[in-house]
C-alpha cells in the first residue's frame, strides 16, 4: 500500500507543479501591439477604442504603405494602413502631412497633419466641416541614411452621426523605400 501512497502523492505534486507554472494570457491589449521599435521593422499598430487593431489583408492587399519625399513641401510624409475584416471589408487608417523634416511632436489638424479613417461604419477625413480630429504624430526617428522612419500616435474622431473613434498606444516603424 504504501508504494501506491508514494506513486499518488508524487503524481500529485507533479499535477500542482504543472497548474502552478501555466502561464497566464495577458490581459492587457498593449501586450499583443508590435513592440515601439526604430529598427525598420515594417509594423504598425495602436488600439482604436481599446481593441487592438493590425494592418491584415489577403494575398494580394497592400496592408501597409509608408511614403516619404523630403523634398517635397518641406518633407511629405503619408502611412496607409489597411486591415480586412471580411471578404470585401475594409478598415483604412491613413496619417498624413508636409513640413515633416525633422524628429518631434506635431498636432494633428493644427500642423497640417490629418487622419483618414474608414470602417463599415463611417469614412473620417480632417478635410469635412463636420469631423474633428484632434491628437498628436510624434516621429521619434527620421534617418535618411538608414532610411527608416519611427513614431508614435493617437487621435481622436469625431463626426456628426458617426461613432467616435479614439486610437491609443499607436506605433510605427517602417523603410523608406
Amino acid at each position: 500500500m504504501k508504494p501506491l501512497k508514494n506513486i499518488l502523492v508524487l503524481f500529485c505534486s507533479l499535477l500542482m507543479l504543472a497548474a502552478s507554472c501555466k502561464k497566464e494570457k495577458s490581459k492587457n491589449p498593449i501586450d499583443d501591439l508590435p513592440p515601439a521599435t526604430q529598427t525598420g521593422a515594417n509594423t504598425f499598430g495602436c488600439l482604436i477604442n481599446g481593441e487592438i487593431w493590425k494592418p491584415k489583408g489577403g494575398l494580394l492587399d497592400r496592408t501597409l504603405d509608408l511614403s516619404y519625399d523630403p523634398g517635397y513641401m518641406g518633407g511629405t510624409f503619408n502611412v496607409l494602413a489597411n486591415r480586412l475584416i471580411s471578404q470585401g471589408v475594409k478598415e483604412s487608417i491613413t496619417i498624413g502631412s508636409y513640413n515633416i523634416k525633422s524628429t518631434g511632436s506635431y498636432v494633428i489638424s493644427e500642423d497640417k497633419v490629418i487622419i483618414y479613417y474608414s470602417n463599415s461604419k463611417c469614412t473620417y477625413l480632417g478635410s469635412e466641416k463636420d469631423n474633428v480630429q484632434t491628437g498628436t504624430l510624434t516621429i521619434s526617428r527620421l534617418d535618411l541614411q538608414a532610411k527608416i522612419i519611427s513614431g508614435t500616435f493617437n487621435f481622436k474622431l469625431e463626426k456628426t452621426g458617426c461613432p467616435t473613434i479614439i486610437a491609443t498606444e499607436g506605433r510605427f516603424d517602417l523603410p523608406i523605400e
